[in-house]
C-alpha cells in the first residue's frame, strides 16, 4: 500500500501547485494585483505543501505498515506524523473554503442576497477550523504526550471518533459551498451554453465532496484496533486527495485566461459579426475602415453598452474572470474584432474625403 501513499501525496499536489501558479499568472497577465481570495489560496497551498511533505516523511516511518514491524522510536515518529497531518489538513481545508467564499463575495457582491449566506458560511468555517485546531492540540495534555509516551499525559480524545466528528460538518459545508452560487449563475444574462459551462466549473468541487465522503467511509468501516498505522492508509490517501483537489477545483474558475492564451488564435476577419462583437466594453476604440485609396483612421468613442452587458449582476472588476478572462495586455493590444455597420452611429458611415465605409469595421482595441 505504500506506493499508493506515495502517489497520492505527490501527483495531486503537483496538479494543485500548477493550478495555483497559473492563478497567480492570470492576475499578473492582466496587470492587476492579487485579491483576498488569491492570498487565501496561497495560504492553503502552503498548508498543502506541508501536508504532502509530512506524508512523504511519514511513510518510511510506519504509515502503511503493520505496527508490529517497527520499534518504539519509529512509533514516536509515526505519532508526530499523524499529529502534523491533522493540523496541516485542517489548514488546507479552512483556507480553501475562505478563499471560495471571498471569491463569491467579489464576483456576486452586487447581489445583496448573497451577503448573508456568505457571512454565515464564513463564520461556520471559522468556528469549525478553530474547534478542530484546538481539539488537535488538546488531544493530550500536555500536547507532547500525544507522541512522547515517556511522559505522563492525559489523552482523553478517541482518534477515530475525533476524525468522524470533524468529517460530518466538513461535508455539509462543502455541499453548501457548491449550492450557493448556482442560483446567481442561472440568473446571469448569458447564453445557456455559457451558463452550463459556469455551473459545471463551480460544480467541479463535487469531487471534493466525494473524497470527503470516502474518507468518512474509511473512518467508519476500517478497524479501530491497535494496528493503527495500517488502518489509517485509506484515510490518509483520501485526506490528501481531498485537500489537493479542493485547491484545484477552487482555482479552475479563474484559469480561463490560461486556456484563452494557449488555444489557437483565430483571425478576426474569419469571424462573424455576431461572434466577434464584444459586449460591455466601455473604453475608446480605434475603428479602421477597409483599406482603400485615401482611407484614413477613423477614431470614435463607444459609449457604455449597458444593455449589452451580460454580467450586469456581477462585480465589474471581475467580468474578465467570467467572460473574456485575464488576457495579457500584449495580446489585447493586438486583438482585432469585426463590428457590424449597424453598431455604428448613423450618419458616420463615410470617412472624410468621400470614402464609403463598407459593411463592417476592423476594430483594434487595447
Amino acid at each position: 500500500m505504500q506506493p499508493n501513499l506515495y502517489a497520492s501525496s505527490t501527483i495531486p499536489y503537483v496538479i494543485a501547485l500548477i493550478c495555483a501558479v497559473l492563478r497567480v499568472w492570470c492576475r499578473w497577465a492582466n496587470g492587476v494585483g492579487l485579491w483576498l481570495d488569491d492570498w487565501l489560496m496561497l495560504l492553503a497551498l502552503a498548508f498543502a505543501t506541508g501536508l504532502s511533505a509530512n506524508l512523504l516523511w511519514w511513510i518510511p516511518r510506519g504509515l502503511g505498515r503493520h505496527v508490529q514491524t517497527f520499534g518504539p522510536n519509529v512509533q514516536e515518529d509515526w505519532a508526530i506524523g499523524l499529529f502534523t497531518a491533522e493540523l496541516t489538513y485542517t489548514g488546507v481545508i479552512v483556507f480553501v473554503k475562505f478563499s471560495i467564499l471571498a471569491l463569491y463575495w467579489r464576483i456576486f457582491n452586487k447581489n445583496s442576497s448573497i451577503k448573508l449566506p456568505v457571512a454565515i458560511l464564513t463564520f461556520t468555517v471559522g468556528a469549525w477550523g478553530i474547534a478542530v485546531f484546538l481539539l488537535t492540540l488538546l488531544q493530550c495534555i500536555p500536547t507532547r504526550g500525544f507522541w512522547d509516551k515517556s511522559i505522563k499525559a492525559a489523552c482523553n480524545v478517541d482518534s477515530q471518533k475525533f476524525l468522524f466528528g470533524i468529517s460530518i460538518p466538513n461535508i455539509l459545508i462543502d455541499v453548501s459551498l457548491l449550492a450557493l452560487p448556482i442560483p446567481y449563475v442561472v440568473r446571469l444574462n448569458v447564453s445557456k451554453n455559457q451558463k452550463r459551462v459556469l455551473v459545471s466549473i463551480f460544480l467541479l468541487g463535487g469531487f471534493v465532496c466525494i473524497a470527503s465522503i470516502l474518507r468518512l467511509v474509511a473512518v467508519v468501516t476500517e478497524s479501530t484496533g491497535p494496528d493503527i498505522s495500517w488502518n489509517l492508509i485509506n484515510q490518509a490517501i483520501w485526506a490528501v486527495v481531498e485537500a489537493d483537489f479542493a485547491i484545484i477545483s477552487a482555482c479552475l474558475p479563474t484559469l480561463r485566461p490560461f486556456w484563452l492564451a494557449i488555444r489557437p488564435k483565430r483571425s478576426a476577419t474569419n469571424q462573424s459579426a455576431s461572434s466577434s462583437s464584444v459586449p460591455g466594453l466601455k473604453t475608446s476604440y480605434q475603428k479602421r475602415a477597409p483599406r482603400t485609396w485615401g482611407a484614413s483612421l477613423l477614431k470614435a468613442t463607444v459609449l457604455d453598452e449597458q444593455d449589452a452587458q451580460p454580467f450586469s449582476g456581477v462585480n465589474g472588476a471581475v467580468e474578465d474572470d467570467l467572460r473574456n478572462g485575464l488576457v495579457p495586455d500584449s495580446q489585447r493590444s493586438h486583438a482585432t474584432v469585426l463590428i457590424p455597420l449597424s453598431d455604428v452611429e448613423s450618419g458616420k458611415d463615410r470617412v472624410p474625403g468621400g470614402i464609403k465605409v463598407q459593411s463592417g469595421w476592423n476594430v483594434e482595441y487595447s
